[in-house]
């Protein structure tokens, strides 16, 4: 009886264990988030040298949402026309930096580019949505530039899941939120049974590292609070050999 009640309390923990982390979300875009950072603070007003919510002129704007997504700029629209890819306005994707030539030769206003022909900028009415084809911003248009458009987080590829940052697949250990996953030498997210540094660790089929009683194999497992498999000791009365495994 001692041991059904075991079984069923190491069952339960199983079942909680893997639930941690079960839920993965693929990565927005880079210009997906710009875009959803920057339409949060329409109607924040202007204010010559601004460059927070309490007002932004249009450089401070654009500086302080990609640093909020992740990406330092140049803190003027001169010298973030000097920064990234140039596009054409035909290709322009959200989160794409847009540039005209308003009071003074070369980039001395910008926006952000939102899809539909629109861009949100701190003009000198606040933070606005506005339309490429206004005839003043046609005539002032001098180019668009590409920054930082990169994925970030996990992207779920030909069945495998793979964690970037800044556009680059990660390898080895990362924390996502509260819970550590295992990406191996080409990025991929790995499952089950994982020896790394001479100690085992098992990840469960969210590819979140488990911890606490596991059933395995016919055999029951102790994952420490460090993932790291237990050998050689005794854990709530139960004997645990040198394979890790609960001697019976």
């Amino acid at each position: 009886m001692k041991k059904l009640i075991v079984t069923g309390l190491l069952s339960c923990s199983l079942l909680l264990s893997g639930l941690i982390g079960e839920h993965k979300t693929e990565a927005a875009s880079f210009g997906d988030t710009v875009t959803d950072i920057a339409l949060d603070y329409i109607g924040v007003p202007y204010v010559w040298g601004g460059s927070s919510p309490s007002g932004f002129d249009c450089s401070g704007f654009t500086s302080y949402t990609y640093k909020k997504a992740g990406v330092t700029l140049p803190r003027t629209a001169a010298d973030q026309y000097t920064k990234g890819q140039a596009v054409s306005k035909s290709n322009l994707v959200d989160g794409d930096l847009v540039f005209f030539s308003t009071y003074k030769a070369g980039a001395s206003h910008v926006g952000i580019y939102i899809g539909d022909n629109k861009f949100v900028h701190a003009s000198s009415n606040g933070v606005k949505v506005s339309s490429l084809s206004e005839s003043y911003y046609t005539r002032t248009y001098i180019g668009s530039k590409r920054i930082g458009n990169t994925k970030y987080g996990w992207v779920l590829s030909e069945g495998s899941w793979y964690f970037y940052k800044n556009d680059v697949k990660q390898t080895s250990w990362i924390k996502d939120g509260n819970t550590w996953y295992y990406l191996d030498s080409n990025g991929k997210m790995k499952t089950g049974w994982l020896l790394w540094n001479n100690d085992w660790y098992y990840l469960g089929p969210s590819g979140a590292m488990l911890t606490g009683w596991i059933y395995s194999g016919s055999h029951w497992y102790f994952l420490n609070s460090d993932g790291s498999m237990a050998k050689n000791t005794t854990i709530d009365g139960y004997v645990i050999g040198s394979d890790g495994a609960w001697i019976k």
